[in-house]
């Protein structure tokens, strides 16, 4: 009987064929994509194992076009070590594009609206987008998530399964000049979860926006986006009947919160040689979309970002500065601010040295009464990269040195104890490449942080060598590397890495590589242990 891990090689091995499938321009079929598989090994000694001793993996992307005119793309995932976390890693889903301007969905399937409604969620359903012209439409319908019961020994709370909708209608060119109107919808099913729990009350969210970008000449543009949405933190609240609205749009009851978002980006680039670009962001604090997994409410955010050439494109200077506040409609006990900024100046002298100096800083206050719970501290980092390119050892050499220094300030006279610290770190690479292939490179490292109670140092070095074979058809490297730690106690650890990969041309390629990881410590808790990493892939295109 063929086992599953068998099977998936079947499947896969089925579609790795190119050469029955013809390329000419008058086929009626033609047949291309990309597959690789996969098997991933590990163990480990003086330690728990941190991942599977063994799992298998296979993705396939094939894409099948009829007539030069039907494209019907395919994607396949699969996985021996099943994840049940939002979606399951065993996906199947078809895109087909038929013409230029219709394309359609099914299965497994990822599309995207619109920066305030939806965009980063992976569905299970069916979908269409129309793109005739300067005319747009998108559809969507299917689930964004699955269920899990509570699991009562890890204490993580329930997921209930989550049905969305979307649809946006839009007109001219998204490069230039446009407008959409964007509505998604999403609400969990409150049915999908067998548990009697309370931890974790099922949602609905109705969220519409409309973007758009206008084109001045060749100077200016400007993009923008107002949104509107409507929340329900418990679908099971008592309805508001006086607002009557369809139960297939939205069903408002007493947790129901309605709120705006808008933002808007002003560039400005009248020479190659400068530019300047404006950011604003307001998103109030109960304004939500399902359509994006993390998005941050509470918020007003200003950027400016001016970038700069010099002395014929020799020096090249990038700015940025923001500013963002919470707390916009004064309900919580206090405002915090925050502010980050940046400039990055690259100068290449002449062909032989150039020189990298960064700048950042990091600085969030709060305005809180009691010092116990204000927040106020500033992150500055600075860093300092020259590099040098010449000719020597019987080969081109570049070398690259680069000194950093972090501080960390805070003024709270609790957190201070833990969260004050300043860096100071050296990183010097050397790289030499032969005109036979062959190359080395060296790293040293040397850092070390000071806290309030404590000081810790660490020692990098390494070398790494790789060269190519039979006419560049094998490609290996392999690298030693030592780690020595001083914190309070002295501990120390040995990389070692082995990597290969051979062309097989027109059937593709496969790769190996092998890594070990030791761990030596001298304390009273740290452990010795060692791990060691492995993998095989199998890669094609046709």
């Amino acid at each position: 009987m063929i086992n599953k891990r068998s099977y998936i090689v079947l499947v896969f091995l089925c579609f790795l064929l190119p050469e029955s499938f013809s390329q000419n321009d008058n086929d009626i079929i033609k047949f291309s994509g990309s597959a690789s598989i996969s098997d991933n090994f590990y163990s480990a000694s003086g330690i728990d194992p941190r991942q599977p001793g063994n799992m298998l993996t296979g993705i396939l992307r094939a894409n099948l076009t009829l007539f030069n005119q039907i494209e019907l793309p395919f994607e396949f995932y699969y996985t021996t070590q099943q994840t049940r976390f939002q979606q399951p890693f065993n996906q199947f889903g078809i895109s087909p594009r038929i013409t230029d301007w219709l394309t359609l969905h099914g299965g497994y399937f990822s599309t995207r609206f619109s920066d305030l409604t939806f965009g980063d969620l992976r569905i299970l359903g069916g979908g269409l987008e129309l793109t005739p012209g300067n005319f747009r439409l998108k559809a969507i319908y299917g689930r964004t998530r699955q269920a899990i019961e509570p699991n009562k020994v890890s204490y993580m709370p329930e997921v209930y399964e989550q049905n969305a909708y979307g649809v946006s209608l839009g007109y001219g060119n998204e490069s230039k000049s446009f407008f959409n109107i964007n509505v998604f919808h999403a609400i969990d099913d409150s049915t999908s979860v067998k548990s009697d729990s309370l931890l974790v009350a099922p949602n609905e969210n109705l969220v519409g926006s409309v973007d758009f970008g206008i084109q001045m000449g060749k100077v200016v543009s400007v993009r923008g986006e107002v949104g509107v949405s409507a929340f329900s933190c418990d679908i099971r609240a008592e309805k508001i009947d006086e607002i009557s609205m369809s139960p297939y749009l939205f069903t408002p009851n007493i947790s129901t919160k309605v709120d705006a978002a808008a933002k808007l980006h002003l560039n400005i680039k009248p020479s190659k040689y400068w530019s300047v670009s404006l950011s604003s962001r307001w998103i109030g604090p109960g304004f939500t979309s399902l359509g994006y997994a993390l998005m941050p409410n509470d918020l007003m955010e200003f950027t400016l970002a001016p970038n700069v050439r010099l002395l014929k494109n020799k020096l090249n200077i990038r700015t940025k500065a923001g500013i963002r506040y919470n707390n916009l409609q004064g309900q919580k006990m206090s405002t915090t601010s925050r502010f980050t900024g940046f400039i990055a100046a690259n100068y290449q002298v002449n062909k032989t040295f150039g020189i990298d100096v960064n700048y950042n800083k990091n600085q969030i206050q709060s305005s809180h009464k009691l010092d116990t719970l204000r927040l106020s501290n500033v992150y500055n980092s600075v860093s300092v990269s020259p590099r040098v390119n010449f000719n020597g050892l019987g080969g081109i050499n570049t070398l690259i040195l680069t000194y950093s220094y972090q501080d960390v300030s805070d003024k709270n006279v609790y957190t201070s104890v833990v969260s004050e610290n300043n860096t100071n770190s050296v990183y010097l690479i050397h790289s030499l490449s032969y005109v036979s292939s062959l190359s080395l490179a060296t790293s040293v490292l040397y850092n070390s942080t000071k806290l309030p109670d404590l000081t810790s140092r660490i020692f990098h070095i390494s070398e790494t060598v790789s060269r190519r074979f039979f006419n560049n058809s094998l490609n290996a490297s392999a690298s030693i590397g030592a780690n020595f730690v001083k914190i309070t106690d002295s501990s120390s650890q040995l990389v070692f890495r082995v990597n290969a990969s051979y062309s097989l041309k027109k059937f593709g390629n496969v790769s190996f590589n092998i890594s070990n990881n030791s761990y030596n410590g001298t304390g009273a808790i740290t452990k010795n242990y060692s791990e060691l990493y492995g993998s095989i892939q199998y890669n094609i295109n046709f």
